[in-house]
């Protein structure tokens, strides 16, 4: 294992993961950021979801990931199930999970009632994605080097519910990280970004 995993790793156990406890008709949700070494550096794999006028997420960019079911154990269960179905990568078998970050609400108004838990998780071997078209229209695996680059980013002011929030974009290519995985991305590189 390389030093920088190692240390994300410690940073990770340290950082000891906030966890969002609210009353009420909350959907439990859990995303997987799946990293792979790629050379002397690392990669991120990315999602885009297919358009879908029932998916609050329709169109966007993301990380594997979705409501928990009732089988699932755990968060972490559904992250690793989801991730399965959505791009074929099997989190537990060709690798393992790091560590999770803080629990997220959306600012979409569509998915209010969402709390999110991102895993974060390392690839140990290559892996071939099978992609599931309802889920996934496209995948990527983006570099670190380049979401590291303040080149790369913006912080825009957007009202939600009659007040401003950040939104964090990092852009790709054609492709634009916002929203909430702007925030999770953010949130992991917040702390994490002087390992890569």
């Amino acid at each position: 294992m390389s030093d920088a995993i190692e240390k994300l790793e410690h940073l990770l156990i340290q950082g000891n993961s906030e966890e969002i406890v609210k009353e009420g008709d909350y959907v439990h949700a859990a995303v997987m950021i799946v990293l792979k070494q790629s050379g002397p550096n690392y990669s991120m794999l990315f999602i885009k979801r297919p358009e879908n006028e029932r998916d609050p997420f329709s169109g966007h960019m993301a990380f594997p990931g979705g409501r928990m079911e009732s089988e699932d154990r755990g968060k972490d269960e559904t992250a690793i199930r989801e991730t399965i179905e959505e791009v074929g990568v099997d989190v537990h078998k060709s690798g393992r999970i790091l560590g999770s970050l803080d629990d997220v609400i959306p600012n979409n108004p569509r998915a209010r009632n969402y709390i999110v838990t991102p895993y974060v998780s390392l690839l140990h071997e290559d892996v071939v994605m099978t992609l599931d078209p309802g889920e996934v229209e496209k995948a990527l695996w983006v570099p670190m080097q380049h979401l590291i680059d303040d080149k790369n980013t913006e912080i825009r002011m957007r009202e939600r519910g009659g007040r401003l929030v950040k939104d964090y974009v990092y852009n790709y290519e054609q492709y634009i990280i916002w929203g909430m995985t702007g925030r999770i991305l953010h949130q992991f590189l917040s702390f994490s970004a002087h390992l890569f």
